[in-house]
């Protein structure tokens, strides 16, 4: 499973450290961003490269796992969605401390930030007590989806040794967000290269020299994400921690309470409910074969080239209006939105080009069997479909969440992605295989695609209170 995806003066180096770690200048507190594009993407590019790792590490993890054998690459897949549904609902939740910092800098509030830091920190450490039921929870829900014997063994070995490392996930996770909102988005790219890279290295390593197969796989990527989580954690205090005060654990007040209820708690429920949906979709898939998963498998990886960048984008999108909002500009606000989803419209525009003039080529860098050949030519074919509406509702649903707006979302998502992709899907693909399953999930993307243009032209989220 990927890790995941993220959300002042240049710092002194890192005790132990031969290269520094940079970070991008943090604005000055209670100063509005100007909206322009060349601020977005200076916000954005590193998130994009950060995402980029975090793509080829799940890259990494499909082509070894293809060195292997059409199994192992469609098994550790859906074991990495259903580890990320595990997550979601908290890792979601968390990833609003970007909101809530990003308003309080745009506010002029350093006690704000550091407030709200504090508490996102402590909000972190239910990774614990997730890790210790997470085996019981993924057997729950391997039950429930009820994939072939074969899958379930290999998926459910690899799964049971990834859990532990949520503790260390979810505490990071809270570290990068609040690095997102106070624009300092090169310290998480760093980081997620080193992932990529410590990854690589013991995934060859443990899988091949070792012999470990799927279990060594699985124990590369806990080495990998703890050490960049328990790198980011460590980095949050040394790099900001002199501008804002100390960060530590805290327990929130029952107001704070209120407003995470109220903002990050339907971000959460929102991202496990499409995601969850996604794994019921990929649950659906695998009954299909072992072939149809692995073709789905590779496909979604190589869309993830687009949509992750997509993430960047909306990150910083997010970032950026919510600080607007701060400073009392939703004009600017507005302007930010807009141009994040002209962007991330144009990158996948791209790509879909690309899965339509070489879906043969692509494929076959992970797997040269025949009928997944066959099989993820069609798959690329409805993904590339369904590109450029995906970066649409992904940076509009991001501005929407950056403003605090995150109820709308997760009407979009319960009605879209378990109404029409997930039922859509099972009614389709025993008629129409893995390619009908795959055209309801174009339907959801298109549809949500032109709420969250509509919901963000209707201007309600500037009257969002956090």
């Amino acid at each position: 499973m990927a890790p995941g995806r993220l959300p002042g003066a240049t710092p002194p180096r890192p005790r132990g450290a031969s290269v520094p770690l940079v970070s991008a200048d943090s604005p000055a507190q209670g100063t509005p961003p100007q909206g322009s594009t060349r601020e977005l993407l200076r916000l954005a590019w590193p998130l994009m490269l950060s995402n980029l790792a975090y793509t080829a590490v799940g890259l990494t993890d499909t082509l070894l796992m293809g060195r292997l054998g059409v199994l192992e690459v469609g098994a550790v897949g859906f074991a990495n969605i259903c580890l990320l549904t595990l997550v979601l609902l908290f890792r979601g939740s968390l990833n609003t401390a970007a909101t809530f910092v990003a308003r309080s800098l745009g506010a002029g509030d350093p006690a704000g930030v550091r407030r709200w830091a504090s508490v996102f920190l402590s909000c972190g450490l239910v990774g614990l007590p997730l890790a210790l039921v997470g085996p019981a929870l993924l057997d729950g829900l391997f039950a429930l989806l009820r994939p072939g014997p074969d899958i379930t063994a290999v998926a459910r070995t690899y799964a049971h040794i990834r859990v532990w490392e949520i503790p260390a996930m979810l505490l990071g996770n809270a570290a990068l967000s609040v690095m997102v909102g106070l624009g300092n988005t090169r310290t998480p790219m760093q980081l997620a290269w080193l992932v990529m890279v410590v990854n690589a290295a013991l995934a060859v390593l443990f899988i091949f020299g070792f012999g470990w197969g799927v279990t060594g796989a699985a124990w590369a990527a806990v080495v990998a994400v703890s050490l960049q989580n328990g790198l980011a954690l460590g980095l949050l205090g040394r790099l900001h921690g002199p501008r804002f005060g100390p960060f530590g654990l805290v327990r929130p007040a029952r107001g704070e309470l209120a407003r995470l209820a109220r903002v990050s708690l339907p971000a959460g429920v929102t991202e496990l409910a499409e995601v969850g949906a996604f794994t019921v979709f990929q649950g659906i898939i695998s009954r299909l074969g072992a072939v149809e998963l692995a073709a789905s498998q590779i496909a979604n990886q190589l869309a993830s080239l687009g949509f992750l960048p997509a993430f960047a984008l909306a990150s910083a999108t997010g970032s950026l209006l919510s600080r607007a909002l701060g400073a009392g500009r939703p004009d600017i606000a507005a302007r930010i939105g807009w141009r994040g989803a002209g962007i991330a419209a144009a990158l996948m525009g791209v790509l879909a080009l690309l899965f339509v003039a070489l879906p043969g080529a692509l494929i076959g860098l992970f797997n040269r069997d025949p009928e997944v050949l066959a099989v993820g030519r069609t798959v690329l074919a409805v993904m590339a479909a369904y590109q450029v509406f995906d970066g649409v509702a992904i940076v509009l649903g991001g501005a929407l969440g950056g403003a605090g707006d995150t109820r709308f979302r997760l009407l979009v998502t319960l009605a879209g992605a378990w109404l029409v992709m997930v039922l859509g899907a099972a009614w389709l693909a025993p008629r129409a295989g893995v390619t009908g399953a795959w055209g309801s999930a174009l339907v959801f993307i298109a549809l949500a695609a032109v709420a969250y243009a509509w919901r963000f032209a209707s201007g309600r989220w500037r009257g969002v209170r956090l």
